[in-house]
Formats: structure tokens, sequence, C-alpha cells
């Protein structure tokens, strides 16, 4: 009860009544605010450093809005609350806060009926009951939509991330994957390198990666690995991550792909290889011109 009336007393009328609007189960502990996406003490905290920064209750109250009507959606809010966080911190005002965490709703809205039928798929099924990981259908529901909807906000078109899913799916990949890993495959969507210029490319690695058993750590540290390549190597994106998928058909370990990859490897073998017929694409650098 103290808490609460802590709360009431430093949120004032505007926030309450957003708060009211919501379901209660919105709110609830343990479990319930997990599938829900929201979270009481993110919002508090939110809400105390938005006051220490000077924001109005009207202003926190137009920030929290797309954040609350998502929880009572039964959507993850959780990048919206992290997004909401970091323009407070910079000071930016409401007005210009607003447009972007609308865009990130809008972006979880799209994917809503995507990710609802995937995971209604039998293949996601199967990945679920022959994994060891602690996922249900709910669990990765939400999960899906968080980093999907996170890929959509960095300018990954929907359609791009639907492919690769059901790309996925109708190659008969994911049957033996992990959860953790197809999810950390789309959220790292937005980071591999020319997604944007040549995605079925950039779809290419995505699916070989799960394929080859990348754990979800792996698969997070996967695009750092290519850059490092990209500039060691100085050959264009597309040939890296061509390198990149040669090494995953030729059933290099997860761990040495990325180890190769980070001293400029792409192709694997010694320092400095280079994989058959990429020696002389136009657009490789002058530093390993000697390298073949």
């Amino acid at each position: 009860m103290k808490k609460t009336n802590k709360y009431r007393k430093r949120t004032g009328w505007p926030v309450i009544l957003l708060l009211l609007m919501l379901p209660a189960f919105a709110f609830g502990q343990g479990q319930e605010t997990e599938v829900t996406g929201i979270d009481q003490e993110r919002i508090e905290e939110l809400q105390t450093r938005a006051m220490d920064r000077g924001y109005s209750e009207e202003q926190l109250a137009m920030i929290l809005e797309p954040a609350l009507q998502m929880a009572g959606q039964n959507l993850p809010a959780e990048l919206l609350l992290q997004k909401a966080m970091e323009g407070v911190a910079k000071g930016i005002p409401a007005r210009q806060m607003v447009p972007v965490l609308q865009n990130i709703q809008r972006g979880t809205e799209v994917m809503v009926p995507v990710i609802n039928q995937w995971v209604e798929r039998d293949e996601v099924s199967q990945m679920l009951e022959r994994s060891e990981e602690r996922f249900d259908r709910e669990l990765l529901r939400q999960e899906m939509l968080k980093v999907s909807s996170k890929a959509i906000s960095q300018q990954v078109g929907p359609e791009l991330v639907q492919d690769i899913l059901n790309t996925l799916t109708e190659q008969g990949v994911i049957q033996n994957s992990r959860p953790s890993s197809v999810i950390a495959a789309i959220g790292i969507m937005p980071d591999i390198p020319s997604i944007g210029e040549q995605p079925d490319i950039a779809k290419g690695v995505l699916v070989r990666a799960v394929q080859s058993g990348f754990s979800a750590s792996e698969m997070q540290r996967l695009p750092g690995a290519m850059n490092m390549a990209q500039r060691r190597s100085q050959l264009p994106a597309a040939a890296v991550i061509e390198g990149v998928s040669q090494q995953m058909q030729g059933g290099v370990p997860a761990a040495e792909i990325l180890q190769n990859l980070f001293n400029g490897n792409i192709g694997g073998g010694p320092p400095g290889n280079v994989p058959r017929g990429l020696e002389n694409r136009p657009g490789r650098g002058q530093g390993n011109s000697g390298s073949n």
C-alpha cells in the first residue's frame, strides 16, 4: 500500500488515467508481467527520470501511451520503454519522441499476424517439443515480436522478416534448431552487412547459420565478426557473406567460423585465404592484393 500511495503521488492524474485504461492483468506480478511485456517498476523508473528532467505529467503521459496500449493488447512493450528511457536521458522533447515510439508500435502490430501464424506451424511445434530450452508457444511469440519489431524499427522490411521465417520452416531447418537461435537470427538482421542492398544474400547466411547450429551467443557475434573480416580482407560485404556461407556449407564449426572471420580469413584456412572465385572481385582493396 505504501508503494502504491507513493506511486500515485508522483504520477499525477494523466498517467493514472492511462494506467486505468488497461486490463488489470497488464500490471500483474511474476509470469503475468513477463507475458504482457510490461514492467511496472520500469514505468516508475521512467516516470522518476522524466520528472527529474523536467517533463510535465502530460508529456510523460504522451510518452507512455504507445507502450501502455501495446501492453493492453498483450504485446511486448519493452522496446518502447527502452527507447523512451533513452529519449528522456537525452532530453528529447516528447513531441519528437512520440512519432518514433508510434513507429515501433506500428511495426510490432504489422508483425502480429505474421508471428501468430508462424508459431502455430507444425515445424515450430516440433522445434519446441524437441528443444531442451524452456520455451512455450506464448513465450516464443513474445520474443519473436520483440526482435522482429526491433528489426523493422531499424529499416528492415517486414516482408524480409517473414521471408526468412518461411524459409526456415519450409526448408526443414527449424525442427532441430534451438528457439533461442532462431530468435537471435531475427535479432541480428539489421546488423548483417549489405542486408539493405542485397537482402537475398543476407537472408541466405542467416538461414545457414541456424542450420549450421549457431547458438544464440554465436549468432549475436556473427555481425561483428563479419564486419571485422570485411575490414581485414578489404573485400565487399557480399564477398564476405559468400565466404561465410561457403564455410557453413563446408561444415566448419560455428566457433571456428567466428575465429576465422575475426582473423580476416573469410574462407577459412591460412591467413589471407579468399574463397575461390572471389580473388579478383571488384571493390577489393589494395591491402591484400597479393593474397589468393
